[in-house]
């Protein structure tokens, strides 16, 4: 299986100590593995932690729930954006979606599998 690696918020982590503590769960929430790496982006305010995550995720345990996705305008739009922003997720998008506001923003169903 592939895999690739990407930078994903976690909150001011404090020293090197304090990441080794949280940066690996902060990975395990995204289904990823933290590969020992972190920087501070924003002083006193955002750090990032460098997670290895797999092209597919793959398991028999299955969850779903509701994502933002900014403002859709039909269900082609959603149909053809949806599964660009459940792969943010590492998940896959199941096709339903909904607006919550209209004109501002609207949700889409993803599916995580792990």
């Amino acid at each position: 299986m592939s895999t690739y690696k990407v930078n994903i918020p976690a909150g001011p982590l404090w020293s090197n100590d304090d990441a080794k503590e949280k940066a690996p769960k902060v990975a395990a929430a995204h289904q990823g593995t933290w590969t020992g790496q972190w920087t501070t982006v924003v002083e006193s305010e955002m750090s990032v932690i460098e997670v290895e995550l797999n092209t597919k995720n793959n398991g028999k345990n299955e969850f779903k729930t509701l994502v933002l996705a900014g403002p859709l305008w039909s269900n082609d739009e959603a149909q053809k954006i949806g599964p660009a922003i459940a792969a943010s997720y590492g998940a896959e998008f199941t096709g339903q979606w909904k607006t919550i506001t209209e004109g501002v923003m609207s949700v889409i169903e993803i599916l995580y599998k792990y």
